[in-house]
């Protein structure tokens, strides 16, 4: 049987979308074999610009691009003048995967490309948080309203299937509390640090390694992790809030010192994302707290990410996974993507 070709729209060219074009392009016979799916990219954009190209390019085109240094000006199908959302609007495609960079300030571009691809009934994958923080009950009903579906489980720790966990594996259950490490980046600071080492020299070192932004304010100031935790939120309780309403205080405050005495106590600082019920409403808070180092959080190392979960129906649920580079957010797209497909 003849795949089924799935018109495609990358927003973005960063970490996470080239890491889904090697994965598209190593997985090609599986997806093919097992989901009767294969990826026609039809169109591309980033911060020079977009392109479309109705006969598709290949992965192994656009990761040399991309490993070029090169953009997306710099493909033969570049129009100057033409923007991403001129491509949403006009061409037809299936699905738009939106890795853009996020922005804390109005969730542009990303908040338009996706508001536009839902009321086309296209299909959307996010990697991207930005449009769920600032528009996540809108996007929801346009999806709802058009038949586009929308799946985001790579906005929340990578490949831990933390959404995927709560809206599939617990329904009906009630959320008691929930506890988390969401940041790895702040994470491996906060250890290098314990062992000696400056905020400064940490972060230089993540950022050396790919694993974090050029500027990592936001993950240092709590804020990548307030976005997860409000998303959580959304997608599993009946939570009516925004973002304002997370207590939300960073590790630019921690020092070596005070991570020493920590160990001394036989504790461990965490940068902790926590959610209990008060009253008809939640407590909702990020801040640095000490855990026993014994206890499933704070045996988070390093690069590890986790949550712990108590619910009325299956009491508690622990996960962590291992994520020192964007392939397990990539993977986590890919997978959004077959969920959206109904592969």
């Amino acid at each position: 049987m003849k795949p089924r070709p799935v018109s495609t729209m990358l927003m973005g060219l960063g970490t996470v979308n080239v890491g889904w074009l090697k994965i598209q392009k190593t997985k090609a016979e599986a997806i093919r074999r097992n989901h009767n799916l294969e990826f026609k990219i039809i169109a591309i954009a980033d911060s020079s610009g977009a392109a479309t190209n109705p006969d598709g390019w290949s992965a192994d085109e656009l990761i040399k691009l991309k490993s070029d240094k090169r953009k997306v000006k710099n493909l033969p199908d570049f129009v100057p003048g033409v923007t991403c959302l001129d491509i949403v609007n006009r061409v037809q495609m299936d699905l738009l995967i939106e890795s853009s960079p996020a922005s804390l300030v109005n969730g542009e571009p990303g908040l338009s490309m996706v508001r536009t691809a839902l009321s086309r009934g296209v299909h959307v994958v996010l990697a991207n948080k930005t449009p769920l923080v600032f528009a996540f009950d809108e996007l929801n009903s346009l999806s709802l309203e058009h038949g586009g579906r929308m799946a985001y489980s790579a906005t929340v720790c990578g490949g831990l299937p933390v959404v995927n966990v709560l809206k599939r594996d617990l329904k009906l259950a009630s959320l008691k509390r929930i506890r988390g490490v969401f940041n790895a980046t702040s994470n491996f600071v906060l250890r290098e640090m314990e062992n000696g080492g400056t905020l400064a020299d940490a972060v230089r070192e993540a950022q050396s390694l790919g694993a974090a932004e050029a500027d990592p304010s936001h993950d240092l100031n709590g804020h990548d992790t307030a976005n997860k935790l409000f998303i959580i939120m959304k997608s599993f309780t009946s939570f009516q809030g925004t973002i304002r309403d997370i207590r939300t205080e960073g590790i630019q405050s921690i020092t070596s010192g005070m991570l020493l005495q920590a160990r001394n106590r036989g504790k461990i600082i965490k940068l902790l994302a926590e959610a209990v019920p008060n009253g008809n409403g939640w407590s909702l808070s990020i801040a640095p707290a000490e855990l026993p180092r014994e206890s499933f959080l704070g045996s988070c190392e390093g690069w590890e990410m986790g949550f712990e979960i108590e619910t009325d129906l299956y009491e508690k649920i622990c996960m962590k996974n291992y994520e020192a580079d964007p392939l397990g957010t990539s993977a986590a797209v890919m997978r959004d993507c077959m969920e959206v497909l109904g592969a």
